[in-house]
C-alpha cells in the first residue's frame, strides 16, 4: 500500500487539574479520556494496513491484522489516531487491559484527507461508523480488542477525579469542538487546539 505518513493531532499546552471547571464553562471544548498506553495510527485501505507511532516508526501491534482490517468501512483509504495499550495497565476492575487498541480520532476517510474539518465532524463520523456500545465508562466497544473512546460534554473535574483511580487513565484531552484538521506535515501542527490535563504521576506534577 502507498501511503503517505501524516502526523496525529496531539496537545502540547498543558493544565493543571482545578482548572477544569473554568475550561468546562467555556463551552467551545469536549473532554476526552486519554488512556496510558503508545500513540498509534493505522492505515488502512481494506486490503492492506500499515501501523506507525506518532514518531514515523513502524509499531509493534500484538492484536491480530485479520481484525484490524475490518475496521475498514470506506471506499477507500482510512486513518485512525488512536492508543495501543501495551504498558501493562490495570482497568476499573483491577485487571490487566492490554493489547487493545482505543481509536480518538479520524484524519482520512474514502481516501480523504480531512483537512478543515473541525473536530466534532470528525467525532460525529466515527460515531457513525462504529456506533456507541458503552462497555467501559468511556469506552464504546467494535470488536474484542477495539474500541472507540467517548468524549464527554460537561462535568470535566468529575470526570478527572474518577478515571485517575485507574491505571488505563493519564487524565483528560480538551479538543475545541471547532478546532479545524490542519496539514500534518510535523509534529507541531495540530497542536493550538487542543489541551491536556494529566494526573500526578512518580515523574509528573503540574
Amino acid at each position: 500500500m502507498n501511503f503517505s505518513y501524516i502526523y496525529p493531532p496531539r496537545p502540547e499546552t498543558k493544565i493543571a487539574p482545578t482548572s477544569l471547571d473554568i475550561f468546562d464553562k467555556m463551552f467551545i471544548y469536549l473532554a476526552e479520556p486519554k488512556l496510558n498506553g503508545s500513540s498509534m495510527e493505522i492505515y488502512i485501505n481494506g486490503k492492506d494496513i500499515k501501523i506507525m507511532n506518532r514518531h514515523k516508526e513502524p509499531i509493534v501491534c500484538k492484536i491480530d491484522k485479520s481484525e484490524l482490517l475490518a475496521l475498514h468501512r470506506s471506499d477507500g483509504q482510512m486513518i485512525f489516531c488512536g492508543e495501543y495499550m501495551n504498558k501493562n495497565q490495570k482497568d476499573e476492575t483491577d485487571n490487566l487491559w492490554n493489547h487493545k487498541y482505543v481509536i480518538w480520532d479520524i484524519i482520512m476517510y474514502n481516501g480523504k484527507h480531512l483537512l478543515g474539518t473541525t473536530f466534532e465532524d470528525r467525532y460525529r463520523l466515527l460515531k457513525t461508523l462504529y456506533p456507541d456500545k458503552l462497555v467501559k465508562k468511556h469506552l464504546h466497544q467494535i470488536s474484542e480488542n477495539c474500541f472507540r473512546v467517548n468524549c464527554v460534554i460537561r462535568g470535566f473535574k468529575e470526570v478527572f477525579d474518577d478515571i485517575s483511580k485507574y491505571d488505563i487513565y493519564e487524565g483528560l484531552v480538551l479538543k475545541r469542538v471547532d478546532g479545524k484538521l490542519e496539514n500534518g506535515t510535523t509534529a507541531d501542527n495540530n497542536t493550538r487546539t487542543q489541551i491536556k490535563c494529566r494526573k500526578p504521576t512518580l515523574n509528573y506534577n503540574f
